[in-house]
């Protein structure tokens, strides 16, 4: 029942996940950190499904081959991941106010 329950969560990480413009309500965010060719450092996702930073964190592991395998258009495909954050606040306007003050 364990491993059932880590795949519903790997598949609702998958599926829930998606590029965000804007905040999109209750959720968290997620933050992957990149490696590539152009220079693009970073990718920011929202999933709705996620309700917790200790819930994210528990199965971004075994998510992140799954996202990484499909990164939508403008994120270079000889990305790598890095590393993540997990957060409940968008970390793009955290930067923003950074850059402002």
């Amino acid at each position: 029942m364990e491993t059932m329950n880590k795949m519903l969560l790997i598949l609702s990480l998958m599926f829930g996940l998606v590029s965000c413009s804007e905040p999109q309500g209750e959720g968290v965010y997620v933050e992957i950190s990149l490696d590539n060719e152009k220079n693009l450092n970073s990718y920011v996702l929202f999933n709705a499904n996620i309700k917790t930073v200790e819930e994210c964190e528990a199965s971004m592991d075994g998510a992140l081959p799954s996202i990484m395998a499909n990164l939508p258009q403008g994120i270079p495909r000889d990305s790598k991941a890095t590393g993540w954050k997990c957060s409940l606040t968008d970390p793009r306007k955290d930067f923003e106010k950074l850059k402002s003050s």
